[in-house]
C-alpha cells in the first residue's frame, strides 16, 4: 500500500519534471513542430496519470471511438501545417482554421495525444 502511495507521489513529480525539462527544447526549435512535440507529449503525459489516480477502468467499451475527434483534430494540425507553409491558404472555409500560434498548436496536439492514447489504452485500439 505504501508503495502505491509512493507512486502515486512521485511518477507525477517525475512526469512533471521531465516535461520542464523538454520544454525549454521543444521552444526552440521550429515554432510548428515544437509546439506539435510539446502538445503530444503534454497528451500522453495526461494520458498516463489517470491510471495512477485509479479514476479509469481497464476496459472502457466506446474508448475506441476516441480516434474519431483525434483524426479530425489531425487532419485540422495537418492543414494548418500547410497553412504554417503558405500552401493552400486560398480555401475559403479553411482560412478559419489556418492560424500559426504556438499555443493553440499545443493544445490541439494535447487533445489528439490524450485522445489516442486513452483510446489504446482502455478501449481495443485503433
Amino acid at each position: 500500500m505504501f508503495l502505491r502511495k509512493l507512486t502515486v507521489l512521485l511518477v507525477p513529480l517525475g512526469m512533471l519534471l521531465l516535461l520542464c525539462l523538454l520544454t525549454g527544447l521543444f521552444r526552440s526549435m521550429d515554432a510548428y513542430f515544437g509546439s506539435l512535440l510539446l502538445g503530444a507529449l503534454l497528451g500522453a503525459l495526461l494520458s498516463l496519470l489517470l491510471p495512477l489516480s485509479g479514476a479509469t477502468r481497464l476496459r472502457e467499451p466506446f474508448a475506441w471511438l476516441l480516434w474519431v475527434p483525434a483524426a479530425v483534430i489531425l487532419l485540422v494540425l495537418l492543414y494548418q501545417y500547410l497553412a504554417f507553409q503558405q500552401i493552400g491558404r486560398d480555401l475559403p472555409v479553411l482560412r478559419l482554421l489556418a492560424t500559426s500560434d504556438p499555443r493553440i498548436i499545443t493544445v490541439e496536439t494535447a487533445f489528439a495525444a490524450y485522445m489516442l492514447s486513452f483510446s489504446v489504452r482502455t478501449g481495443k485500439g485503433i
